[in-house]
């Protein structure tokens, strides 16, 4: 055997062992995240370990074998549910992740099939759980999951609670194929996981992770009407089998199809004719994902002709005829150097990560939520732990869990995280809810609750004094005055106070007149707030604006309000027994009532005044607002159409009488376009109200 031979042999050898190596690797992973949703490293990370195994596959063709990760989809059925095996199996994606990348795979089509007259179809990647749906006769009969691609899990029974599937599809059934199967991504949107959250949290139950394995695990729930209770949504991306004759002959009619049968699929779906108009569409939702009411980590891209897929075929797991472009990792594994805690204007202390600094997101990442401390001891999370990091967009960096396999060898130096017995800022006593997951900081002087306190008084939904944020709110709050010893804000109410302070105040660093003269101009013209805005303002537990409104709707003013009873408080409309005694505990506090009493004799508004006026221009109309606005802020869109008789409702339905869409207006621009329901814009919504003789609206 020559030197060249025994090189080449030493090569394959030490290939043929990196192989057996990623595969294990490979399959590990796999487990953890499709069957016990319990990943252990980001989709990077993923991606790259199946990229090098594909690399050295090609390199080393003699080293492929049939059960290898790269020839077969990954996941598989849990024992709960009965088996289904799909007709055709249900293939998972390539993945690239630039330009070059893409136009390489587009160069490899148009070779095998020789010819360029292409047709593309590019929707975003949903972040959910892909499903299988069987129609017989134009009625729903079967739904299934992906699994491992060719034998899903039977959740027929769940899906039929979902309302974005139409049992029976809009057409008469001898139109269409005896049979056919429809595929699509089961996903929750952000705010219904937002929403089921917080009634965790309220009820102090361990909150859900990420919308993804929420809306997995609400799938393969065994009592359907927890899969109803979760109000999952749903996206058809492509016609599977058909039993007889096709009735559409590209991608992108088979999509119109669908969607005239009452199918929903996603309006942000478009063609392309050229790879370059589709890289540009690719690289513009990099920037645009956040603005979605769900999660995309890529977009999918699609040759649209039949015939031209038929041609390209399948190779290992994938079809050569689509391919996914992802996006930059929004998971990423990195050291947790110490659990810290911090306090907040209700005193609540929350834990949260001090990291090694970690790419993720597009940003880097050094502090993460971790919610509370039942949340810790669930995950079993400890400072000195490899855990894995998640962000999206501008949402706060949360950890994910543990990554326990990363712990030998190590465990006597990893402690359980306990909460402190005193305030970590001011040394108060620190005390546990009964009813609550939360720990509070019983000093209400605490410095970190008032500074807090303060800058949500201040901020835009309550009573909105600009130019007092969280630097001046914290100066403020810390800065002795001279001669004293006490603050220059040792309540909410010393906030007025602050104008006949104005020499002592221009002796602190980094306020000069102009700043403090517009600051004292906004102090002076949120005494004008409605009631409603009072309430959100003072941080009463459990009142939100929609709260806030209620009472001060209900009672008018804020001596009747301090005067009702408990069952006058649970009288009001959506005022639980939880929120009622928080509210009357809450005025009849004596260091409550003394502000309230400080705030009323500095001229603060105690009344709601004409809020909704009946009779008002928009009196009768049911209206949504969605989406992210120019001109005016969304909330304060809300009020102004409640302020003229409108009632702004947070579900889109036929009886909607129009929706005002902003950026990014998400599931319900979608769910309008779908029922019909008109949908304006905010600067429609203006001129439509100087038509009705509004003559606030902005021109």
């Amino acid at each position: 055997m020559t030197s060249d031979q025994v090189a080449e042999q030493r090569e394959l050898e030490a290939a043929r062992i990196r192989v057996d190596e990623l595969r294990t690797q490979i399959r590990y992973h796999d487990h953890r995240y499709y069957t016990l949703s319990q990943p252990e490293i980001g989709d990077t990370q993923y991606d790259l370990l199946l990229r090098e195994l594909r690399d050295l596959e090609a390199r080393f063709p003699d080293l492929v074998t049939p059960d290898s990760p790269t020839q077969r989809v990954s996941g598989e059925a849990t024992v709960e549910f009965t088996g289904v095996q799909h007709r055709e199996p249900m293939l998972s994606l390539g993945n690239v992740f630039n330009a070059d990348e893409l136009a390489a795979w587009y160069a490899r089509a148009v070779r095998r099939i020789e010819r360029e007259d292409l047709r593309f179809v590019c929707e975003p990647k949903i972040d959910g759980l892909a499903i299988s749906l069987v129609y017989e006769g134009g009625r729903f009969v079967q739904g299934a999951t992906r699994g491992d691609g060719f034998r899903g899990e039977d959740i027929t029974a769940n899906l039929r609670t979902l309302r974005a599937i139409p049992l029976v599809l809009n057409a008469p059934p001898e139109s269409l194929p005896r049979a056919f199967e429809v595929r699509g991504e089961v996903y929750m949107s952000k705010t219904e996981f937002e929403r089921l959250n917080e009634e965790r949290r309220l009820a102090g139950e361990q909150l859900y992770m990420n919308p993804r394995n929420t809306a997995a695990g609400s799938l393969r729930q065994l009592d359907p009407k927890i899969t109803a209770a979760r109000r999952l949504d749903l996206f058809i991306y492509q016609l599977g089998w058909v039993e007889g004759h096709r009735p559409v002959d590209a991608h992108s009619d088979a999509m119109s199809w669908l969607g005239g049968l009452g199918l929903p699929t996603n309006p942000l779906t478009q063609t392309f004719g050229s790879i370059e108009e589709v890289a540009g569409f690719c690289e513009g939702w990099v920037e645009q994902r956040d603005a979605l009411e769900y999660g995309i980590d890529g977009v999918v891209i699609k040759i649209d002709d039949y015939n031209a897929q038929r041609e390209l075929g399948v190779v290992g797991r994938e079809p050569r005829w689509a391919i996914a472009w992802k996006f930059p990792a929004e998971q990423a594994v990195t050291r947790l150097r110490q659990i810290e805690v911090s306090v907040g204007r209700t005193g609540v202390l929350t834990p949260f990560a001090a990291l090694e600094p970690v790419f993720v997101g597009g940003a880097n990442v050094s502090l993460a939520t971790l919610h509370n401390l039942d949340h810790i001891h669930e995950l079993d999370i400890r400072a000195g732990d490899d855990v894995i990091v998640q962000r999206a967009g501008d949402v706060i960096p949360q950890v994910v869990a543990p990554v326990l396999s990363r712990r030998e060898g190590r465990e006597a130096d990893l402690v359980p995280f306990e909460m402190p017995s005193t305030c970590p800022v001011c040394g108060g006593e620190v005390r546990r809810n009964e009813n609550e997951a939360a720990y509070y900081c019983m000093n209400r002087r605490c410095p970190a609750q008032l500074s807090r306190g303060v800058e949500h008084f201040a901020s835009r939904g309550a009573m909105d004094i600009e130019g007092f944020g969280e630097k001046m709110a914290f100066q403020l709050v810390d800065t002795l005055r001279p001669d004293s010893a006490l603050h220059y804000i040792e309540t909410l109410a010393d906030i007025y106070s602050l104008p006949a302070l104005r020499d002592e105040l221009l002796t602190i660093p980094r306020i000069g007149e102009k700043k403090l003269d517009a600051l004292f101009a906004n102090i002076e013209g949120s005494k004008q707030q409605p009631l409603s805005r009072l309430l959100v303002a003072i941080t009463i537990r459990h009142v939100g604006s929609e709260t806030a409104r209620a009472l001060a709707g209900h009672f008018g003013t804020m001596s009747a309000l301090r005067e009702a009873a408990l069952e006058d408080l649970q009288a009001v409309n959506d005022i639980g027994p939880i929120v009622a005694e928080s509210v009357y505990d809450f005025v009849r506090d004596s260091e409550n009532a003394a502000l309230l009493d400080r705030l009323a004799i500095a001229g603060v508004r105690m009344d709601e005044g004409r809020v909704a006026a009946r009779g008002g221009v928009l009196d009768g109309l049911s209206i949504v607002v969605t989406g992210s606005f120019a001109i005016r802020p969304r909330s304060e869109l809300e009020e102004l159409i409640k302020s003229l008789g409108g009632k702004v409702s947070g579900a889109v339905s036929k009886k909607t009488s129009f929706v005002v869409s902003g950026e990014g207006g998400g599931s319900k621009r979608d769910k309008a376009e779908t029922l019909g329901v008109e949908i304006i814009d905010e600067q429609e919504l203006f001129d439509r109200l100087r038509g009705f003789g509004w003559t606030d609206a902005p021109a």
